[in-house]
């Protein structure tokens, strides 16, 4: 039978040099001298150059040296490198984040005729990055500053509020924080409800039930709880007491509080 115009394409060598050519992603290939065999349009775009000016361009003059010593160890060692940072291109005004991946090419025989690298643009992820820190870096001042006062409730991001718990928890304030975390889930219609025990150094039967029921109170009015900084000793009473926290998501940081609920987030749109 023979083979329709479509599956030709896709079994013939113009398959792969397209897919060389249309690749979203900085594709280049380097010989064992360090000249630039070939690199695809994504690449040339990426550093700021064309595919003629590339062509044949010794890598080792590349002007940013943070990335020479992966390129290096991939060619004169045949390991596969990373490199994720900043990068300063050699033939344009271009300044970007990338993430770096070398592999070594090797033919038939298993020699190694030189190294295929791998670029993408990681500039929006590393400014998310930045900007998350930054926020958290917010957060924590502001956590400082309120530190003392009964029951804050801090608005760390669209939809996100936090409640840092300082000291012990009985009935009363037990009642006070529920109240007061649930009116401010209501008023920034908050998907997400963190609540930071890192001021909790120990934690009694009376005091487990009493943030359970918190919990279940934030999903009852369709938020979700989530659990940052327990410390070792309130990790060890809660195992002992057998409080269930199974549907409670439990993170180490409000660092890591707020990158679940942003990716959790990003997942539901």
């Amino acid at each position: 039978m023979s083979s329709t115009p479509s599956e030709a394409f896709f079994s013939d060598a113009e398959h792969f040099r397209v897919l060389f050519e249309q690749s979203p992603v900085g594709v280049v290939t380097v010989g064992n001298d360090f000249l630039i065999r070939d690199c695809n349009v994504a690449f040339a775009s990426f550093v700021g150059s064309t595919r003629e000016r590339l062509h044949r361009f010794d890598v080792r003059k590349i002007k940013d040296k943070r990335i020479a010593p992966s390129i290096a160890r991939a060619l004169e060692n045949g390991e596969t490198t990373t490199y994720r940072g900043p990068y300063d291109a050699t033939t344009a005004d271009a300044h970007v984040v990338i993430d770096m991946k070398c592999m070594p090419l090797r033919d038939v025989n298993g020699v190694q005729q030189g190294i295929l690298s791998v670029w993408s643009d990681a500039s929006e992820s590393a400014k998310a990055e930045r900007d998350l820190r930054d926020q958290l870096a917010v957060v924590e001042r502001q956590s400082a500053t309120i530190r003392e006062l009964g029951t804050p409730i801090l608005k760390i991001w669209d939809r996100v509020v936090c409640m840092p718990i300082m000291g012990a928890v009985d009935t009363s304030r037990a009642a006070q924080m529920t109240e007061t975390l649930l009116q401010a889930i209501i008023a920034e219609r908050a998907r997400f409800a963190v609540v930071d025990l890192t001021g909790v150094d120990a934690l009694d039967t009376g005091t487990a039930q009493h943030l359970m029921q918190l919990f279940r109170s934030v999903e009852l009015i369709g938020s979700e709880a989530v659990v940052c900084g327990i410390q070792p000793a309130v990790a060890q009473t809660v195992t002992m007491l057998d409080v269930d926290m199974g549907s409670v998501h439990t993170v180490r940081t409000m660092y890591e509080a707020l990158k679940y609920c942003l990716r959790t987030s990003a997942g539901e749109r």
